[in-house]
């Protein structure tokens, strides 16, 4: 089984990619140029071992289609920058909003239009969503219209490819311990999530055989503690 990956450098993509090199799939990651280094460093044992392979854009992920086509793809890419609206400029939204759903949908439609399935064929479309693709929180409007943005494409998409075995996931979590959580500085860490469960349920679900398919999945915390000032 072939997966392909893209914000390979995030803790999220991280962690999903360990779990399915742990079911012996074959993994591609795609990330941009500036932590292809790192990346490759991180997985260089999996790259040595021709389990995984990585990719480098020079910045929208849209730009690159494999040559072949994998049976699940993922979409990790997002930009978080927690700050009232009106401390940010036009350049600031415009880019968190094509990063995160713009360029998204692009590579979605260019995938699917290039490497359209077989008859009964499964493809699963994995999105990370949040908490935030459900609410609304402060000093995060564009980042959480993003989020609704991914929910209502999902949707969408599931409509459209009802009679297909193409399916189109969103997995929402509350707030993970990875570099972009912890931009949250008034939040106790400790009650973050850990980005290998959140992992290691998302591959549990597209690797089911099981004829549920629950596609929007949400996993909250059950405790959020904050830092006393």
């Amino acid at each position: 089984m072939k997966s392909l990956i893209f914000g390979a450098s995030g803790g999220l993509a991280d962690a999903i990619a360990q779990a399915l090199l742990a079911r012996e799939w074959r993994v591609d990651l795609v990330t941009r140029k500036t932590k292809q280094d790192e990346v490759e460093h991180r997985f260089q044992n999996a790259v040595s071992q021709n389990r995984a392979r990585v990719f480098a854009v020079d910045r929208k992920y849209s730009s690159f289609i494999p040559a072949q086509p994998c049976q699940a793809y993922f979409f990790t890419q997002a930009l978080f920058s927690p700050k009232p609206i009106v401390s940010m400029n036009d350049a600031e939204i415009e880019r968190e909003i094509e990063v995160g759903l713009v360029d998204v949908i692009q590579l979605v439609r260019r995938l699917l239009s290039q490497h359209l399935p077989g008859p009964g064929e499964r493809r699963d479309y994995c999105f990370i969503g949040s908490t935030s693709s459900y609410a609304g929180f402060r000093n995060t409007s564009v980042y959480c219209a993003v989020k609704h943005g991914l929910l209502g494409f999902v949707r969408a998409m599931n409509d459209e490819y009802a009679q297909t075995n193409t399916r189109f996931w969103l997995f929402s979590m509350g707030t993970m311990d990875t570099e972009m959580g912890r931009r949250l500085t008034e939040q106790d860490r400790s009650s973050f999530l850990q980005p290998a469960d959140v992992a290691g349920r998302i591959v549990d679900a597209i690797c089911s055989d099981s004829n549920i398919f629950e596609p929007e999945v949400i996993l909250r915390r059950r405790t959020i503690r904050f830092l006393e000032k």
